[in-house]
């Protein structure tokens, strides 16, 4: 009955196991074999899943029949075969080698570099921590903590982004300060900061992102300056992802039983047997972004948009108050569309770049030329950050680790906005920080130098 979704599942890890097999003498968070991995994981899980356990959802399941199930796997073998291909022609014309980089020597330019790094990260977290502050006072901590409707506090975030965006801006400036030469001692100003904001996300807020971009960032980080190779992980370390993993899922569990009693919440999860295990699974996020797909592939024509959402996907960039017609993002779309009264709330669930792939140039080839696309932007970024491991995209990059992780629950324009927006807030500080550092050491500020060279 279900022999064609294991063979489909069998066929997507056979793509992902030969590019995680080219890209073996790499770091095990290399952005490249990190996007294969999370392609077939969430293309395989909920169809394989669902081969044991009925799952249960507050999405619209009912309609994903074995045949949307199978050709929404199809999609996701196409986008992993246009990641396989970036991956093969990148290494082939030796665009990027396929051994992991020496460790980058700590030279006088690395080292003059380290005020500069300081000044940088200080000021992120600085500034993010303010803006911060003023978003909690605004949106208020009864409203943040509040566990029973987990909506509410983004309605009432309608217009503070700048604001919200500022734990975000500290984030960056915790994993600057660990990707830079700075000495142990001044790393040690930032990490606890770090770790307050993963504590302050988990056990306040409730909201794993946060903590998800540290963990991944910092591991990125320590996995390239020590020269880890994905070939000599060791088990236990495959065994620690999946604990951290089943961590953060059974997190959403809780977080859903939870009322303002653990005990209750605990005894709440128990009595529910089986019923916990299908809410698993049903409300994933390996399952969130198979189920838009397939929503995607029931509801809407392959390639009707003729790439429309690329183009609108620029004007997600401008607020609504410059431009109040701009057009809607595809998430909002589909939500408002599907799921009008979570929309109503200021709610909303992920998105998908197969669905968009599919949407904007058909399918098969519109997957293809995604998974083309972000093959050979995250090959770019491992280049550069290869080349100039103490310059701006080497810095930035560990920050985005985490958006690899999770591209299949995005799109374009929100993957686009993302980089955009931290990318604005981080170069005016980066500047000024170099410009500060030259003052510092009494030597001329370099006019002449850019972020993307530097």
């Amino acid at each position: 009955m279900y022999a064609e979704r294991y063979l489909w599942a069998a066929v997507l890890w056979s793509l992902v196991g030969f590019g995680v097999f080219v890209c073996r003498r790499r770091s095990p968070l290399f952005l490249p074999t990190l996007a294969l991995l999370a392609t077939g994981l969430i293309g395989s899980f909920y169809a394989l899943a669902t081969t044991f356990v009925t799952p249960l959802s507050w999405r619209n399941i009912s309609h994903l029949d074995d045949e949307l199930i199978v050709a929404t796997q199809h999609e996701y073998v196409a986008f992993a075969a246009g990641l396989l291909l970036a991956i093969w022609f990148a290494i082939q014309v030796k665009w990027l080698s396929s051994d992991t980089p020496t460790r980058a020597p700590l030279d006088s330019e690395a080292t003059g570099n380290a005020s500069r790094d300081f000044a940088v990260a200080a000021a992120l977290v600085a500034i993010g921590g303010s803006l911060y502050a003023l978003y909690v006072q605004r949106v208020g901590l009864d409203a943040l903590s509040n566990r029973d409707d987990y909506a509410f506090k983004y309605l009432l975030s309608q217009g503070l982004g700048p604001l919200q965006f500022g734990l975000w801006m500290a984030i960056a400036g915790c994993l600057w300060a660990e990707a830079s030469p700075l000495p142990k001692l001044e790393k040690n100003f930032f990490r606890p900061v770090a770790l307050a904001i993963a504590v302050w996300s988990i056990a306040v807020i409730s909201v794993r992102t946060n903590f998800a971009i540290l963990l991944l960032g910092y591991l990125a980080i320590h996995c390239r300056a020590r020269g880890w190779q994905l070939r000599r992980v060791h088990p236990g370390l495959l065994a620690l992802a999946l604990v951290t993993y089943a961590s953060l899922e059974t997190f959403a569990l809780f977080r859903g039983a939870y009322k303002g009693d653990v005990s209750d919440a605990l005894w709440l999860l128990q009595g529910q047997g089986m019923n916990s295990i299908a809410a698993a699974i049903g409300g994933s996020e390996l399952s969130h972004p198979f189920i838009t797909a397939a929503e995607v592939l029931y509801d809407r024509e392959a390639g009707e948009l003729a790439g429309r959402s690329l183009l609108d996907g620029v004007l997600a960039f401008v607020p609504r108050g410059i431009h109040p017609d701009r057009p809607l993002m595809l998430s909002e779309q589909f939500v408002r569309e599907n799921y009008v009264e979570l929309a109503s709330r200021g709610g909303g669930a992920a998105f998908s770049l197969v669905a968009e792939g599919w949407l904007d140039f058909g399918s098969l080839l519109g997957p293809l030329l995604f998974g083309l696309a972000m093959g050979w932007l995250l090959f770019w970024v491992e280049r550069r950050w290869d080349c100039a491991p103490h310059g701006f995209v080497a810095r930035v990059a560990p920050y985005f680790a985490f958006y690899v992780a999770v591209q299949h629950r995005n799109e374009f324009a929100s993957l686009a906005k993302q980089v955009f927006i931290l990318t604005a807030a981080v170069v005016p500080v980066w500047i000024l920080g170099r410009a500060v550092a030259s003052v510092l050491a009494n030597r001329p500020f370099e006019r002449s130098a850019q972020p993307f060279q530097r």
